[in-house]
């Protein structure tokens, strides 16, 4: 032990601190007496000490140090960062969520078309922080504007990527500009849908949101097979999220969900069957198909999209021909039930008022029309069927409100809960 001991001291009276380790204690020192300053009574000890010209040796805990100096950076670095990213516009961390946290994820975006992406997505940000602000009562006409001007400086700075994109990749800058109009658009719906709520948000964002929308870079479409592979991805990714989807979403908009994926399906086999002749059109029919599916993958992914609106507006239903010869057939239904009921109420007028000779006029105008829809039927030519369908029952409502208006009461109660 004696030996160790010896060896120990002699190895010790060897060791020398370089410059710059020297220097680093130094540091460490001068910040630890900063943050540590010796209280008052000590001071007045230590001043008897200098003047006996004595010195008291300061010894630093560098582990201590050190230790701060980790805790301080991961606060600055870390937890406050994380802090901000529920900040909102006029909170104090709200600068930190857009100036470092945003500015810093776009720094690390590598892709042109991520970085059109990336500005997609904290355009939806500031929607989602209108929409917060709007419901606390914040949404001053000050924070408004500025929530506008941001979307607008988003939407601009995505343009501007996909222009940069369209240099070099047009159809990259196609799908890039299909993505970012989907988006809007829903944005868009969400706004139309909230414009009567209370807490809603005004005609202020809404008009910046639409002209970001019907924005026009003036570009081409992309071409068949490389839309055909995005919508193809798309889909899968759909799917996807469909089948995780878990109580997340309701048994309905699950059914809802399904069938208009499978409209979108039907719409790329219409694409494949027209390519030959018209692949123009049909990479319309594939585009069409893709803003579909990046719509419903919205509605399935976001919160804000599906309390606020309903998968009908977002994304209409494709009616089968089957399906649409049965709306013909059920508008046919409901408007000859509304005529014998008010056929059969005509005898409370009098034949010779005009009241009487009107509505008589009105049902040989409304057998005129169902005339031509079940000869339309019968050609199938569902389009003009279904208008004429559609003109008939038209009229039938407006003889209701007419026998209404002279006081006679139609029972069409049953018929009523036959079309619901």
């Amino acid at each position: 032990m004696k030996k160790f001991a010896e060896q120990l001291k002699k190895r010790s009276e060897k060791l020398r601190l370089s410059a710059y380790e020297r220097n680093e204690l130094r540091e460490r020192l001068l910040s630890y007496m900063e943050y540590h300053p010796l209280p008052h009574g000590i001071e007045s000890v230590s001043g008897r000490v200098a003047r006996r010209k004595k010195q008291i040796p300061v010894f630093v805990n560098g582990w201590l140090v050190g230790r701060f100096a980790g805790v301080a950076a991961v606060l600055l670095f870390v937890v406050v960062p994380v802090m901000a990213e529920d900040a909102l516009p006029g909170d104090t961390l709200y600068p930190i969520k857009v100036r470092f946290n945003e500015e810093l994820r776009g720094a690390m975006v590598s892709s042109p078309y991520q970085k059109v992406e990336w500005e997609t997505e904290r355009l939806e940000r500031r929607l989602a922080e209108a929409d917060l602000l709007a419901d606390s009562g914040r949404l001053t006409p000050d924070a408004e504007a500025e929530m506008a001007e941001a979307i607008k400086k988003h939407s601009e700075a995505a343009r501007e990527g996909i222009a940069s994109i369209r240099v070099t990749d047009n159809d990259e800058a196609a799908l890039a500009e299909i993505a970012l109009t989907s988006t809007l658009e829903v944005s868009a719906e969400i706004l139309t849908k909230k414009g009567s709520s209370e807490s809603a948000t005004s005609s202020v964002l809404f008009g910046a949101v639409t002209d970001a929308a019907t924005a026009n870079l003036g570009g081409d479409t992309a071409s068949y097979q490389k839309i055909l592979s995005r919508v193809e991805a798309e889909t899968t990714r759909a799917y996807e999220y469909l089948n995780s989807l878990g109580n997340v979403a309701t048994a309905e908009q699950k059914s809802d969900i399904e069938r208009r994926l499978n409209d979108v399906k039907i719409k790329i086999e219409a694409a494949g069957q027209i390519k030959e002749e018209d692949e123009v059109q049909a990479a319309l029919f594939l585009t069409d198909a893709l803003r579909n599916t990046q719509k419903l993958i919205s509605f399935m992914t976001k919160l804000e999209v599906r309390e606020n609106v309903t998968i009908e507006e977002l994304v209409p239903i494709v009616e089968t021909d089957e399906e649409k010869l049965e709306v013909v057939k059920l508008k046919l239904t409901e408007a000859s039930k509304v005529i014998a009921a008010i056929e059969s109420n005509l005898g409370q007028l009098s034949s010779s008022s005009n009241d009487y000779i009107a509505i008589v006029d009105t049902v040989e105008q409304y057998r005129l029309l169902e005339t031509e829809a079940t000869a339309y039927l019968e050609a199938d030519d569902l389009i003009k069927a279904e208008m004429s369908a559609g003109e008939a029952l038209e009229l039938t409502e407006a003889l209701k409100e007419a026998m209404i208006g002279l006081g006679i009461e139609l029972e069409t109660g049953e018929l009523e809960e036959e079309t619901k």
